[in-house]
């Protein structure tokens, strides 16, 4: 009998229950993020059921999902970067549903159906292929990503422009220390019971924001930082809600995600995330880094129109071309991101 190839073997529940997944030491051995306090227990109530894990932890190659069965969507994926691996650019598979978690807790193929005139919904990744797909086993991770339970409905994939170079551009600007430009990134939906319903599938509730936490070594200390994306205004273009809702969000910032740009992403405080989705993201050691209240707690970085040579120009530690009103950035001109 022929080995399984590569892709197969990706999506094998025995592969899948060899898996380790997130790395909580993955900066350092004496630097512990561990994922066992980021969930309340009220939280914890709603994780899956795991073949091969009493936890309730979906763990992939290098990356871990803590998945919320009522919602059916992940409450965060954690992932390991290491900004020294050299990308290994997959072939796309087909998304499947994980054999370690009964069927019907999963979105699958009948709600992702990308054909327009069945759902205007794309599967966006929480952990992508992209960020997945770099050193050892880097395509056998990217694999693994193509599991619904790594997956969130989007207007469109937002893994794009700045928010898909975040972690690129931290690595490049802060978390190279003594050759270690290792960092941690937890991302996902921010849950709410006041997100809107879907209006061609009223029980199923739409999440509106994405966060995104990434912790670094910097020279200066071992930080966390924050980032979130809306893709609100895209939804709403659409009609995808059955009644228009605003989500309850800390009352003093409702009316800056009023405002939410589609695509534009802002540096947050982390307390806003943990208070806003009832995560937790506070570890030993790990300074919080402050968005000065000047800002509000939000930093804008402008929208990107050309994705690709935004990509390019983060990787090289330069502004995307089109913020500053749209005009070329001085030399000196930097991405408004607060770092250590």
């Amino acid at each position: 009998m022929p080995a399984p190839n590569l892709k197969d073997l990706a999506f094998a529940k025995e592969e899948l229950l060899r898996c380790k997944g997130y790395a909580p030491r993955f900066i350092g051995e004496r630097i512990n993020l561990s994922l066992s306090k980021i969930l309340s227990a009220e939280q914890k109530l709603l994780l899956p059921e795991v073949e091969g894990n009493k936890q309730g932890i979906l763990h992939y190659t290098g990356f871990s999902v803590l998945y919320n069965t009522e919602r059916k969507v992940p409450f965060v994926a954690a992932y390991n970067i290491n900004g020294a691996d050299k990308a290994d650019q997959s072939p796309r598979p087909a998304f499947r549903k994980d054999p370690r978690v009964l069927a019907e807790l999963q979105l699958g193929k009948e709600f992702y159906d990308l054909r327009k005139d069945i759902t205007e919904f794309e599967i966006g990744h929480m952990a992508s292929n992209n960020e997945m797909g770099r050193g050892e086993n880097g395509r056998l991770k990217a694999y693994q990503t193509f599991h619904f339970t790594n997956s969130v409905p989007q207007a469109e994939k937002l893994n794009s422009g700045l928010w898909k170079g975040l972690e690129s551009y931290i690595i490049k600007e802060a978390a190279s220390v003594a050759g270690n430009k290792r960092i941690c990134v937890f991302t996902g939906p921010m849950l709410t019971s006041k997100d809107p319903s879907y209006v061609k599938l009223p029980s199923f509730r739409i999440p509106l924001l994405f966060f995104k936490v990434i912790v670094f070594m910097s020279p200066k200390g071992l930080y966390s930082t924050a980032f979130m994306i809306s893709h609100e205004k895209k939804l709403i273009e659409d009609n995808m809600f059955t009644v228009r809702r605003r989500r309850g969000l800390a009352p003093e910032e409702v009316g800056f995600f009023n405002d939410f740009v589609y695509k534009e992403v802002f540096q947050v405080n982390i307390p806003f995330v943990e208070a806003n989705t009832g995560l937790n993201f506070s570890w030993t050691g790990v300074k919080k880094l402050v968005v000065p209240e000047g800002k509000k707690m939000l930093s804008v970085i402008r929208g990107i129109r050309d994705a690709a040579e935004a990509k390019e120009r983060i990787t090289r530690g330069l502004a995307p071309a089109d913020i500053n009103g749209g005009k070329r950035p001085t030399g000196n001109f930097r991405i408004n991101i607060v770092l250590p």
